[in-house]
């Protein structure tokens, strides 16, 4: 009999929530019950808003459609991923797992313990050769993704990326294409350059998007992000240059001249992937053109890469497979379909017919499914000790005649172990909350010496350094500004257990320290060395560097930004 479930499809796009509801038969495939595509209007380089518009843009669908516990996988926009396709020597199939391991160490740009990875293996020339896809995130991208989901009450189960879940809807679209395409999806602040080829695939992310377009508008314009948007939504439309006429509309006309300098600089870096592709993946040269993703959907994008690449070029439709629900708009749809690739990608998951299979649950999500996954083991224990207990009553009661006094004498002393029981557990208690009382006034006891500590080693740094002036200095959370939740609003979400999802702290601690200030021109670059080398000798800093400096010799005082790195044990604690 055919398994038929409801599951979740939830991605995390710079600026766009997309939801969809599937049905999966494991015989029949992947049906579309419902969908959601939210534009948050957010300015995809303030990520400091960007979780908590998320998690209350989430947490309103998933509530409207009543879908608490619905299972979901969840993936993030490739500008938070790092993805690095690597060739494996010749080593036995027990070996690969060390050897991918060993890589990813020498690839992944960050400390390996602080990352969420998976890999895929794509095979290779031959049966000894292997061609490695290698997936990392920072797990505290992977932790705010996954707090968002659970607090949404969907039951999260996988977590994926945008491009690798582009390519499993593009293989469940066209199963039977074999010649190179190049699939173009392109998102508000990155673009996904995809080729597939029979089974042969390649990916990279491009830092360029509609954000580029809209930032453009808006220093063009002199208008907000949001009206630049809206600007660009209203009448804008990719430039067809040469000899086509502008449109009457002097605003539209600008507005096409920007987009049009923005894709020309996606295709410059199109055109040196297809060269990276052909010349050191060994792959071959396109032969068509997909385009997905909202920013794709600006008129004549098709028309502006069909005559750049001398290609055809289509819209990705990753429907044609995909049951549509009756409910379901389909003018609409029709519409909303190139922006659905990640959705269906992420739905084939449950169908356990993809592809390209990386998982990056954090650590938090792993465990709680260990946990589930021992239920079982504790309910037969549970039966088995039951069992056990009805045999030795059956014995107890065959004896009872035989062992009445010693078991008047054992109800006593367990009357008496049940007391000392009772006692042992209210000092616990007892002792874990002064424990935790203890424990918080240590912490605010070296919080409240840690301010005054701090700055007076940094003000003895600034006064040894004659010259020179600190004019700004700003705590940020892995190179963010602080989020702080305001006393009156905690008092108020206190006094109102019930009024909603509560903002989220997304800064216990800090981790850097920003300077801003000038100095003396006189004295020379050497003497803001000097000033980094004291800060240095704090003790406070892993690392203190200089982000920028002036160099105009003809001031009287040049600016200086500087970024000092604090070491883990001297990091500022925001915790109330």
């Amino acid at each position: 009999m055919a398994s038929v479930k409801k599951v979740a499809a939830v991605d995390f796009g710079s600026s766009t929530l997309k939801f969809a509801l599937f049905q999966v038969d494991t015989v029949n495939g992947l049906s579309l019950l419902d969908y959601e595509i939210k534009d948050l209007g957010l300015d995809p380089s303030k990520e400091e808003d960007r979780l908590s518009v998320m998690l209350e843009g989430l947490q309103g669908i998933v509530s409207q459609r009543k879908l608490n516990g619905v299972p979901a996988i969840c993936s993030l926009s490739g500008q938070f991923a790092f993805t690095r396709f690597v060739k494996l020597p010749p080593v036995s199939a027990d070996q690969v797992d060390q050897m991918i391991g060993f890589e990813a160490q020498q690839n992944v740009p960050f400390p390996i313990n602080e990352v969420v990875w998976d890999y895929q293996l794509l095979g290779g020339k031959s049966d000894s050769e292997y061609e490695a896809l290698i997936v990392a995130i920072k797990d505290d991208f992977i932790e705010q993704a996954a707090a968002a989901v659970n607090a949404s009450k969907l039951s999260l189960t996988k977590m994926d990326v945008s491009p690798l879940a582009l390519v499993n809807s593009y293989f469940y679209s066209a199963p039977s294409h074999t010649d190179c395409t190049l699939l173009i999806d392109i998102g508000a602040k990155c673009s996904n350059l995809i080729f597939v080829e029979g089974n042969k695939i390649f990916a990279r992310v491009i830092p360029i998007g509609g954000h580029m377009i809209t930032q453009n508008i808006s220093n063009e314009f002199q208008e907000p992000y949001k009206s630049a948007e809206l600007l660009k939504h209203g009448k804008g439309f990719v430039g067809l240059g040469g000899a086509y006429a502008d449109p009457e509309d002097a605003a539209a006309a600008r507005i096409s001249k920007i987009a049009r300098s923005v894709y020309s600089r996606l295709h410059a870096e199109v055109s040196r992937s297809i060269s990276f592709y052909r010349n050191q993946q060994g792959g071959s040269a396109p032969k068509q053109i997909v385009l997905s993703g909202g920013s794709a959907k600006m008129s004549y994008s098709d028309m502006f890469f069909k005559e750049k690449l001398n290609l055809p070029v289509e819209y990705f439709n990753p429907l044609q497979n995909v049951a549509i629900g009756p409910n379901i708009n389909r003018d609409q749809l029709a519409l909303d379909a190139p922006l659905m690739g990640e959705l269906v990608g992420l739905g084939l998951r449950y169908t356990g017919e993809t592809p390209v299979e990386v998982d990056l649950v954090p650590a938090s999500v792993q465990e709680r499914k260990q946990k589930k996954a021992q239920m079982p083991l504790f309910f037969a224990a549970a039966a088995v000790f039951f069992a056990a207990f009805l045999i030795a009553a059956g014995v107890n009661f065959y004896l009872n005649t035989k062992v009445q006094s010693k078991v008047a004498q054992l109800k006593k002393e367990l009357q008496e172990m049940t007391s000392y029981s009772k006692q042992i557990e209210a000092a616990d208690a007892t002792f874990k909350e002064a424990r935790l009382k203890a424990d918080t006034f240590d912490r605010l006891i070296r919080q409240r010496d840690f301010w005054t500590d701090s700055l007076g080693s940094i003000h003895q740094a600034v006064q040894s350094s004659t010259g020179l002036w600190v004019t700004e200095m700003e705590i940020s959370h892995n190179g963010a500004p602080i989020t702080v939740i305001p006393q009156e609003k905690r008092a108020a979400a206190a006094a109102q257990p019930n009024a909603g999802p509560k903002p989220v702290n997304l800064a216990p601690y800090g981790t850097e320290l920003v300077l801003r200030g000038f100095f003396e021109s006189d004295l020379g670059y050497d003497f803001l060395n000097a000033f980094v080398q004291k800060l240095s000798e704090t003790g406070l800093f892993e690392e203190v560097k200089i982000l920028s400096r002036e160099t105009l010799e003809d001031q009287v005082a040049l600016n200086f930004h500087l970024e000092a790195t604090f070491k883990e044990d001297q990091r500022p604690n925001f915790l109330p």
